[in-house]
């Protein structure tokens, strides 16, 4: 049984109003499969109104991006382990590494969505994942309980891949894993189950931050990368939080929390967002923007090869 091709339709005039604002200013943009699900909500007196030419009111200020001491700790010298394969040493009795899954026997696919280290001067430390990749040295991560990275592109997130001696998944690894062998809907099955997965925010994490009056230009890139969207209270949810959005394999949130990158040059990420409200499951694809397009909502995972001595 293929792959099943998804409805490219969206008929809500937000939704659309949304998608045309978007693509007027995104370059690389190309036919979409497309959803959103979300509606715009009324004005309410719980929701601040906005009409600045700012787009951030004052008590919605983002957190300060990454700093350091020493600009020099942009530059990694040589002694700092800046490519860690995770082969090197690894247990060749063993297929994927603890933090990865082999499925059907071919690939390797990370159990939870990525995080980031970045390569420092003074060693690795965690990078914030609600800020922007831009050209900072890091290195992909898999590991539970953590807030993964949105905010990166597919460029990005592959090349963070790479230093951990993997990969980002070929859309087909990608929608094998999540669908699994019987190729459900759902990771978990064939029918939906409601707050299984983080996909179900009622108000649409821009409209909570800008407000319900503010102008059509927070759809903009640079206004879609503030780090305060995803700062906000009930947003991307820790790795692994949702034990109910698991597929039989023991990968976690492949639907919800942020889409995932696949290695599409051209541009593709799979799975919707916190912020998606969409009951497509493993079907749901993005192919609307670039490989080098980022916003709050754009994450990824990785694959690899199995571990061949």
């Amino acid at each position: 049984m293929g792959r099943p091709r998804v409805d490219p339709r969206c008929n809500h005039p937000a939704a659309l109003a949304f998608y045309a604002i978007l693509c007027g200013a995104c370059n690389d943009v190309r036919p979409s499969v497309f959803t959103s699900g979300w509606t715009t909500p009324p004005p309410s007196a719980a929701t601040p109104s906005y009409d600045d030419e700012d787009f951030l009111p004052p008590s919605r200020t983002p957190s300060s991006p990454p700093s350091s001491e020493d600009e020099e700790e942009d530059d990694a010298p040589s002694t700092i382990p800046v490519y860690q394969d995770w082969r090197i040493g690894h247990d060749p009795s063993r297929p994927c590494p603890d933090e990865m899954v082999l499925i059907d026997g071919s690939f390797c696919i990370d159990r939870w969505e990525g995080s980031l280290v970045e390569i420092t001067s003074n060693g690795s430390r965690p990078y914030p994942p609600t800020h922007t990749v831009d050209d900072r040295l890091v290195r992909a991560v898999s590991r539970p309980g953590v807030v993964p990275q949105g905010y990166i592109s597919g460029d990005q997130a592959q090349r963070a891949c790479e230093m951990a001696g993997k990969r980002l998944c070929t859309d087909d690894e990608w929608w094998r894993a999540c669908a699994g062998v019987k190729k459900t809907i759902y990771p978990y099955g064939t029918v939906h189950k409601k707050d299984a997965c983080a996909e179900d925010r009622k108000l649409h994490p821009m409209l909570e931050l800008y407000g319900p009056n503010a102008p059509p230009e927070i759809w903009y890139v640079e206004p879609m990368n503030n780090p305060a969207i995803s700062e906000q209270p009930d947003t991307v949810a820790l790795t692994g939080s949702h034990p109910q959005c698991a597929t039989p394999t023991g990968l976690l949130d492949m639907v919800g929390n942020l889409h995932e990158w696949t290695n599409d040059p051209a541009g593709t990420f799979h799975g919707g967002a916190y912020s998606t409200n969409n009951h497509l499951g493993c079907q749901y694809v993005t192919t609307a923007h670039g490989f080098n397009y980022h916003d709050y909502s754009t994450g990824f995972r990785c694959c690899s090869d199995p571990y061949a001595p």
